[in-house]
């Protein structure tokens, strides 16, 4: 399909914008990034082999530093190349880029056991509905519905949207699109956290409308405002935005369910009732919690399911179902505190949309002599669809 077709050269290449200065848009800062979330990686990956491993089992001192010497040098070897610190634009993207993948891909890679909690049914709503041969049974646990369908509905949306986008990007500009969809997102996510039954399809209704537009946007702002940065420019940020949210967000959504998780069980009345499982503060009793911790760096605590079970075992089945029940729901209560990522993107897009304001409006940097002409390359259509 590919082969037979004629791809008009890309404007960097065409303005005569040399390979250095297409990197030189990235810059240090850039590169310090790319670096930062590497030694990350890097110690995430290899802190579960053994010979990358010290005495207490964590990751030994000198494959510390050996990552960090790596990360380093990266930076060192692109800045002595490029000379640049890079756009303080395309930095400034790249920041808003971190808590844009991890609200997107993040939560989109914990929903369904995020929803596990909500869809799953007690006895009695099994019951109810006709007994066991009547429900979804998933491993032997009991559900309203498949809990993947939240993600199933959202990506429909999404993929219905973004058909829809020019007209959109037309009437409000990009940076428009970007702070509506995060306010949308914001929205979204809150309400997904306490909404319950077939009401969560309409919080995820407004969600999957937010997320809809967040990554492609960006890179057509990105593309728009840095040509020369080419497919550098492009490719760099989508990357830092996958690295993000596998060395950062996904282990922050973690953290964030076994904190709620802590919280919900120390609440409930049944915790309350057996001696020294809940302290005085109101938290659950360091015995019953484990620490476990995010490159050494942050710090967090989870409960331990058997010495829970311990404490517990003398309470009535009811009791104990209280707390399991607790456990179950406590993960949708962390999306609250994921609508804090859209929220940071939101006021980054303020601050662009008054940096435009004040230097006349939103318009797209051309290299090539000619003002930017929809018309040219999409046929007349509203999408670059063909």
């Amino acid at each position: 399909m590919l082969a037979p077709l004629k791809f008009p050269v890309q404007e960097r290449e065409a303005a005569g914008v040399s390979y250095r200065e297409m990197l030189a848009e990235f810059g240090i800062l850039g590169a310090a990034i790319v670096g930062f979330l590497l030694v990350l990686q890097f110690m995430d990956f290899f802190s579960g082999i053994t010979a990358f491993q010290g005495a207490n089992g964590t990751l030994a001192s000198w494959a510390k530093w050996t990552f960090i010497i790596i990360g380093v040098a990266i930076v060192l070897a692109y800045g002595a190349y490029t000379r640049s610190l890079g756009r303080p634009f395309l930095f400034f993207m790249i920041l808003i880029m971190i808590p844009l993948a991890t609200t997107e891909i993040g939560t989109d890679g914990w929903i369904t056991s995020i929803m596990e909690g909500v869809f799953r049914m007690t006895p009695e709503q099994v019951a109810a509905a006709g007994g066991v041969g009547k429900v979804l049974i998933i491993d032997g646990v009991p559900y309203s519905m498949h809990p993947g369908w939240v993600l199933v509905y959202t990506s429909i949306i999404m993929v219905i949207m973004r058909f829809f986008a020019g007209p959109i990007v037309h009437a409000i500009s990009p940076l428009g699109l970007l702070a509506v969809s995060a306010g949308l997102a914001i929205i979204g996510l809150y309400t997904l956290s306490f909404t319950a039954g077939m009401v969560i399809f309409v919080a995820a209704t407004v969600y999957g409308f937010g997320k809809t537009f967040f990554w492609p946007t960006m890179l057509g702002v990105v593309s728009e405002q840095t040509p020369k940065g080419g497919a550098m420019a492009l490719n760099a940020i989508s990357g830092i935005g996958m690295l993000a949210v596998g060395v950062l967000g996904f282990p922050y959504i973690g953290s964030l369910q076994a904190g709620k998780n802590i919280e919900a069980i120390a609440n409930t009345s049944a915790a309350k009732s057996v001696p020294g499982l809940v302290v005085a503060d109101g938290k659950l009793s360091d015995n019953v919690l484990d620490d476990r911790h995010i490159y050494e760096v942050i710090h967090y605590k989870v409960v331990n399911d058997a010495k829970l079970g311990a404490m517990t075992a003398m309470l009535p089945s009811d009791k104990k179902a209280e707390i399991a029940n607790a456990s179950a729901g406590s993960s949708q209560h962390a999306l609250k505190n994921m609508a804090v990522f859209p929220g940071i993107m939101l006021v980054g897009y303020i601050i662009l949309i008054g940096y435009f304001i004040s230097r006349g409006g939103y318009k797209a940097q051309v290299l090539t002599g000619h003002s930017a002409q929809d018309d040219k390359f999409t046929g007349g259509l509203p999408t670059a669809v063909r």
